[in-house]
């Protein structure tokens, strides 16, 4: 195996990672959702920030930069460390949005309402803080960042044609 093919070797499986991890985070979740009596869909917050929610939402967000990476990929073009730092970073963020999330137990009684019946009042709830915001937003500036490189090196600006001076 040479060398170029190790790299496109790696170059896949790195790009992969843009749909296999919130795929994993996702039913991890689930399991520790389970453990932890946490019921991660009543709160407060906005319903797409809660905590399975963000990661399909993120899994949305992924799939055309997910795309993108095989473009470049499958035609050489791109730079490679850009390209494997976006990765990374798209993948640091998702895991790190999960940490900005708190866990509390409702402050009154019966929190049970017609609308949700839920009968287990000793559940946990999961509310997202200002950091999640703020990951989630640097998220979006991320792919949109890739997003932008990636249609400029596919699809260049063409050279001005040179301006001919004429002089007296």
């Amino acid at each position: 195996m040479s060398v170029k093919q190790f790299i496109r070797n790696i170059n896949f499986q790195m790009e992969a990672l843009l749909l296999v991890a919130p795929a994993v985070i996702f039913f991890g979740l689930l399991v520790i959702y389970q453990l932890f009596s946490i019921d991660p869909y009543f709160s407060v917050s906005i319903p797409f920030i809660l905590g399975n929610n963000i990661i399909i939402m993120q899994l949305g967000l992924f799939i055309v930069p997910y795309i993108l990476h095989r473009f470049l990929r499958s035609r050489e073009q791109g730079e490679y460390t850009f390209r494997i730092i976006h990765v990374l970073l798209s993948v640091f963020l998702l895991f790190a949005i999960m940490f900005t999330y708190q866990v509390v137990r409702p402050t009154y009684a019966n929190y049970v309402t017609p609308i949700f019946d839920n009968k287990n009042d000793t559940k946990f709830w999961m509310e997202a803080t200002m950091a999640t915001y703020v990951i989630l937003g640097a998220q979006i500036v991320v792919q949109i960042i890739f997003l932008m490189y990636s249609l400029t090196v596919i699809f260049p600006p063409k050279p001005k044609d040179a301006v001919v001076e004429l002089s007296l």
